[in-house]
């Protein structure tokens, strides 16, 4: 499990996502498919201190021809793409329909990603519920603002 930011130790208060995206890496580790990088942020200020972070399986972590990356933000949720082997590009990501909650249940987005990661296909089922820790991070990103402004 994800104890601290990368490159951030001590200081997940700035990025008050962080306990999401443990959640959401717990899931996946749990299921046998940590992602092989994992990228957590904000926008500055300018762009209105959006959250964000990205979890990515190269082809080495993959059963397809490339490799996956899911991104998340707090304003539209999960989306995901995949990655040719071919220089190395990204196809335009798409979003994770069957996730219809921006903080899905962190096993939710673990079977999504899983079914990716596994066989390359999106999962047919959908996923409605909402995390039970959402408000509580809902609250840490609001509060988080009103400190930096």
């Amino acid at each position: 499990m994800l104890l601290d930011p990368p490159g951030w130790p001590g200081c997940a208060q700035g990025l008050p996502h962080w306990r999401y995206l443990q959640a959401v890496d717990q899931a996946l580790t749990g299921r046998g498919i940590p992602p092989g990088a994992v990228c957590i942020d904000r926008a500055g200020r300018a762009h209105g201190d959006i959250m964000s972070m990205e979890l990515s399986w190269d082809v080495s972590r993959t059963a397809g021809p490339g490799g996956v990356q899911f991104h998340w933000d707090e304003d539209t949720g999960w989306s995901y793409a995949t990655v040719r082997l071919i220089r190395d590009s990204a196809l335009p990501r798409r979003p994770l329909a069957p996730l219809h909650r921006v903080f899905a249940v962190p096993e939710a987005v673990a079977e999504t990603a899983e079914s990716l990661v596994r066989s390359w296909r999106t999962p047919t089922g959908e996923y409605g519920a909402e995390w039970d820790q959402a408000r509580e991070v809902r609250t840490a990103i609001e509060v988080f603002r009103q400190s930096v402004r």
